[in-house]
């Protein structure tokens, strides 16, 4: 169901229902106003019989049926009936059928109070009335015919105003949601309209206060990071084909010029030394690629690690590699060492590895290595004296394949570091970098211990 159905429905029924029960309370309290008003009118007839009949002495000649004629204000169906106080009927303006009745309810009456009740369609009061010392019991009943009569109109009236109101609400919710809904809709339109081709256009963001112009602005954030993903993914391919295209040509050339020229096997011996060394230069950055995807997608599996055990694996590793580097190793720890993480021990043995090859490939001393540890964290901190890196180019070295101005005569790829942060941010830690150039580069890796 669309929303804007959804929204005039809900509107309708909420609607709906506050003029129902408006209605219905309007209904029952002129209803309860009636019936007051119809038992005060009662009561003033029974007091005016008690003192016309009684006080002036009238209970057995035609007075008071003569004034009754003679009423413009008579009830329908009106009924006075005067009992003593030994429940004797001595006066009655008509056939009574309810005698009995009449002379229970003044059994349950005390000598002050006043009941009203209800007999078939008429409603009638009782009331004690004292002259001269002598008690007596007035009964008064009619039958509210016009007050009932606009209980009826006004129930009609208030019928046909809910169903006219209903018609309204429905047109009013109908338009409401629309109203509502408009901003979204627009929103709708322009998202629709952004392609891959022009991910630089952005959606109206309106006040930028209320909750349809924060969704706008989250949809304008989602905008830039899909265009900053974008252009990211644009670079990287267009840095790995020619990354890839460089050694696969020089390959090609290599063996297209021994298959042609070369007549001793010295030669090809040469050529496909050449053709080796290229081809190793297109499985390193094939498999720096592939360990950026196999970070990047999600799969890796996270178990309790030693990080002091991987520290010292890639440490080994790289003083394999660079025999004559000097790698100290410093552990600084407040209390007994303890270096245990969630994580998964070969992506921290890359991430190590990246850091400390970088070190001693961009330096030509001794790279110092210190791991410390408190109760929340460790800190890993790799410091350098090399070439370090310009300012322009740390802003963009975490971007796959990408190389500073200063690394002519360095064989990489710009992929390290890309895959590293990476590895970190999956082991939920913070990687920094603090480097000048021509003084070397600190590099801080903070990641969260098992506690």
């Amino acid at each position: 169901m669309l929303i804007r159905n959804r929204l005039t429905i809900i509107f309708t029924l909420l609607a709906t229902g506050i003029q129902v029960t408006l209605s219905v309370l309007v209904w029952y309290f002129y209803s309860l106003y009636r019936q007051e008003e119809f038992y005060s009118r009662l009561e003033g007839k029974a007091r005016m019989a008690g003192r016309l009949l009684i006080s002036k002495r009238h209970l057995h000649d035609d007075f008071f049926k003569n004034m009754v004629k003679t009423d413009l204000l008579t009830l329908v169906e009106e009924q006075i009936s005067i009992y003593d106080r030994e429940r004797r009927l001595i006066f009655t303006n008509r056939n009574l059928k309810e005698t009995e009745y009449y002379k229970e309810k003044i059994n349950n009456l005390s000598s002050t109070s006043l009941s009203e009740f209800k007999t078939g369609h008429l409603e009638s009061i009782l009331m004690p009335y004292r002259d001269r010392e002598q008690l007596f019991y007035i009964f008064s009943s009619g039958y509210d015919r016009i007050g009932l009569a606009k209980l009826a109109t006004l129930q009609q009236i208030l019928l046909l105003a809910n169903l006219l109101g209903f018609a309204l609400i429905v047109l009013a919710g109908w338009y409401f949601s629309g109203r509502v809904l408009k901003p979204i809709s627009q929103i709708v339109d322009e998202v629709e309209q952004i392609t891959a081709v022009d991910l630089h256009k952005r959606v109206h963001e309106g006040n930028r206060r209320d909750e349809i112009a924060q969704l706008a602005i989250t949809f304008n954030r989602m905008l830039f990071r899909l265009e900053d993903a974008f252009v990211s993914q644009r670079s990287f391919v267009a840095h790995a084909s020619h990354e890839l295209r460089t050694p696969l040509t020089n390959t090609l050339g290599t063996l297209e010029t021994s298959l042609r020229y070369d007549q001793n096997p010295a030669d090809w011996r040469d050529s496909m030394e050449i053709a080796i060394e290229e081809l190793k230069k297109v499985i390193s950055l094939t498999n720096g690629l592939l360990s950026l995807t196999k970070v990047t997608d999600g799969t890796v599996a996270l178990v309790n690690v030693q990080v002091d055990d991987c520290l010292l694996n890639a440490i080994g590793q790289v003083q394999a590699k660079y025999p004559q580097r000097q790698l100290p190793l410093q552990f600084v720890t407040s209390e007994e060492p303890y270096f245990t993480i969630k994580g998964n021990a070969a992506l921290l043995t890359t991430a190590f590895l990246n850091i400390l090859d970088n070190a001693c490939k961009y330096s030509t001393q001794e790279v110092i290595v210190k791991l410390e540890s408190t109760k929340k964290q460790m800190v890993l901190t790799v410091t350098d004296r090399g070439r370090g890196i310009d300012e322009v180019d740390i802003a963009h070295i975490f971007n796959p394949l990408y190389r500073g101005n200063n690394v002519e005569g360095v064989s990489g790829y710009g992929v390290g570091l890309a895959v590293t942060q990476k590895i970190i941010e999956l082991h939920q830690g913070v990687l920094k970098i603090n480097s000048h150039l021509n003084q070397g580069t600190t590099v801080r890796i903070c990641l969260p211990l098992l506690v």
